[in-house]
């Protein structure tokens, strides 16, 4: 499985092709799309600043960077997935009811789908993870990675989505 370094905005490598950046909605992250070889890279950074009441370094900042990888083909996977499986009933082939998360293999990538209420915001959404391979916050928790419904539907960010996958498959990407 190849291995990515973490994306650095000020010194992309040539092979890193910025797709778009973000600012998280209700957050004061900024997340970046960036396609390597057949990957997509989701890097978000965020400037962190302690509470002055905070025992670990009061009101000093930091800047906090992390990142989401997955195959190209997981954004196609992922999109009917959501839409597949999640907004159809049991009945069209959509997830029974009792669950809220769907995992599959692709392009030898563990990827795994949830449904959760607070989807770094206080708006319910849905969290990706990449079971094949680490954060690099910790190296003992998985990469994931966390999207609204308002980002997600109202905001562009399935559309954009759409958007490189058709591109990719058509090998315009």
């Amino acid at each position: 499985m190849k291995q990515f370094t973490l994306y650095d905005p000020k010194q992309p490598l040539a092979r890193q092709q910025l797709l778009k950046i973000y600012k998280k909605p209700q957050s004061s992250e900024d997340v970046y799309f960036i396609r390597e070889d057949n990957h997509l890279l989701v890097y978000v950074e965020e400037l962190h600043t302690y509470p002055l009441t905070s025992p670990y370094r009061p009101g000093e900042s930091k800047l906090i960077a992390n990142q989401f990888e997955m195959p190209l083909r997981g954004v196609r996977w992922f999109i009917n997935v959501i839409e597949q499986k999640f907004f159809k009933s049991p009945e069209e082939g959509g997830l029974p009811a009792d669950k809220i998360s769907y995992k599959e293999v692709v392009d030898g990538e563990s990827l795994h789908i949830i449904r959760v209420v607070y989807a770094g915001c206080d708006h319910p959404g849905y969290k990706i993870t990449n079971g094949s391979r680490y954060s690099y916050i910790s190296s003992t928790s998985l990469q994931t990675f966390a999207m609204s419904d308002p980002w997600l539907f109202q905001n562009g960010l399935m559309d954009f989505l759409k958007e490189i996958t058709t591109q990719y498959e058509a090998r315009n990407l």
